[in-house]
């Protein structure tokens, strides 16, 4: 497994024993024996993972933890502080400084390396969810992402139900966190536990097998995020804890039964939790605001031309009817010159309000241009899309803009390109490009009306007494490609 590890030691026996144990593991080994010196092997070589002595004689390891991770830089990167063999004091102290795990020299190698592929996943997920953006901020998006209000739920998932009740009250209330017990006879309900918020594991001596088919009895969470374990297992040999690493613990906690670490802890994993879902929401949102537009909410021409060819897809292959609008708001330059580009602004947002207050959910409604948008009907057939796109045309009409100042009112028209889908495969281009030459055909005969151009059906008696406003003919004339005012 590749990597870079920065080893911070004023001991230089114990730095050289230390690089020798991960020499054979690839990975490119660093050191420094003093706080200078690893802070400036860190500002250029960047490693992701620094393993600090708790014995530094230059600056104790707590305020070098803390000087660091008051860098945002180095908010991910790993910090493991070694102790002596059976060292307990200030662990607590130095978790609540930044450090993800504090552990002894003596840890056997295979201990130490899942420990490591822990916190390297942990990292990957936070790069994930980052896409290449600076720390805590979404490439393109100016705000940092959010962070989580309201408490954490904390399950605790310990066979014994009378040891369940005793931890949680010897650790106490955590700021920021709200915990329950989880039955085990009760894990195999729907959503009893889901695992994206916090899980306190206790694997006691010779339930170890119980405890972990608790831990898989877990529902699945509706956002995929997996949430964050701690497994307590006091006395558990090198292959409990790996299995704990394998089962996606965040830590794993082997020492006697310590409240205060274990709150440490707790909000370590709390904050390592927090922090990935503001990533997560902030991604979410910026691909929301990638397809979206911003001035009128709708969804934006990235958005509506692959879902123009889902639509036409499913048209095809269902055999149903599927009409394409193309509408313009009629001078709409004049309106700006005349008014400002507030008010055009308020007039392309009072467009968009019409629309939504006039078509179905499942409509595709889209701003595809400065004054000009989008709607797609499935499953409608061509004397329904008229009727749809003549009431769009009197809503606009109906629909007076309000001005800033004392009764002002502006009112807009619109002009609609009506195109039906051919029963045959076609681009959303050329979809669009059908119903915009309509367009323009009803921006050329008056504009504040409908055209339509193409049909995927032939035309009816009743279709062309509409067009000419006679007694139908016998039939209708020949080569008529459906092109007309209604």
């Amino acid at each position: 497994m590749p990597g870079r590890i920065l080893i911070l030691d004023d001991n230089m026996t114990r730095r050289i024993t230390l690089a020798a144990r991960l020499s054979g593991a690839f990975y490119d080994i660093l050191v420094a024996s003093s706080e200078g010196e690893a802070h400036a092997i860190i500002d250029k070589a960047r490693p992701g993972v620094i393993l600090v002595a708790d014995e530094l004689v230059c600056q104790p390891a707590v305020a070098f933890i803390r000087a660091l991770r008051a860098d945002p830089e180095h908010r991910s990167t790993t910090i493991f502080v070694l102790t002596a063999p059976g060292g307990q004091n200030g662990r607590a102290d130095l978790l609540m400084a930044g450090a993800d795990e504090v552990l002894p020299r003596s840890e056997p190698d295979e201990v130490f390396r899942a420990r490591l592929r822990s916190h390297e996943r942990s990292r990957e997920r936070v790069r994930t969810l980052q896409m290449g953006g600076d720390e805590g901020q979404m490439p393109g998006l100016s705000e940092a992402a959010p962070q989580f209000q309201g408490k954490i739920a904390v399950t605790l998932m310990i066979p014994d139900a009378d040891q369940a009740e005793a931890w949680r009250a010897a650790i106490g209330p955590v700021e920021g966190l709200q915990f329950a017990l989880a039955r085990e006879a009760e894990l195999a309900l729907p959503h009893a536990t889901e695992r994206s918020g916090l899980v306190l594991l206790g694997v006691l001596p010779g339930a170890e097998h119980r405890a972990f088919r608790m831990l898989a009895k877990r529902s699945a969470p509706p956002d995929g995020d997996e949430g964050e374990l701690l497994i307590l297992a006091p006395e558990a040999d090198s292959a409990t804890v790996i299995a704990g690493y394998e089962a996606g613990a965040g830590a794993v906690m082997t020492g006697p039964f310590d409240p205060a670490e274990i709150r440490a802890r707790l909000i370590r994993l709390r904050d390592r939790l927090i922090r990935r879902r503001g990533l997560h929401q902030a991604l979410k949102d910026g691909l929301i605001a990638a397809v979206t537009d911003p001035l009128t909410g709708l969804h934006n021409r990235r958005y509506a031309l692959p879902q123009l060819a889902r639509l036409s897809a499913q048209a095809l292959v269902a055999g149903q009817d599927l009409a394409v609008l193309v509408l313009d708001l009629d001078h709409f330059k004049q309106v700006n010159d005349a008014h400002g580009h507030g008010v055009g602004d308020l007039a392309l947002r009072s467009m968009a309000q019409t629309l939504q207050d006039n078509l179905r959910p499942g409509d595709l409604i889209a701003r595809i241009g400065g004054e000009e948008f989008l709607v797609a009907l499935p499953q409608t057939e061509l004397a329904a899309a008229r009727k749809i796109a003549a009431r769009l045309c009197r809503a606009v009409r109906e629909t007076p803009v309000l001005l800033p100042g004392p009764q002002q009112r502006l009112r807009l028209t619109v002009s609609v390109g009506l195109a039906m889908a051919p029963p045959t495969d076609r681009a959303p281009e050329d979809l669009i490009a059908a119903a915009d030459k309509a367009l323009y055909a009803a921006k050329g005969r008056g504009r504040d009306q409908v055209a339509l151009l193409g049909c995927r059906r032939k035309p009816t008696r009743r279709d062309f007494a509409e067009r000419v406003g006679t007694t139908p003919p016998a039939a209708p004339p020949t080569g008529t490609q459906m092109r007309f005012l209604i």
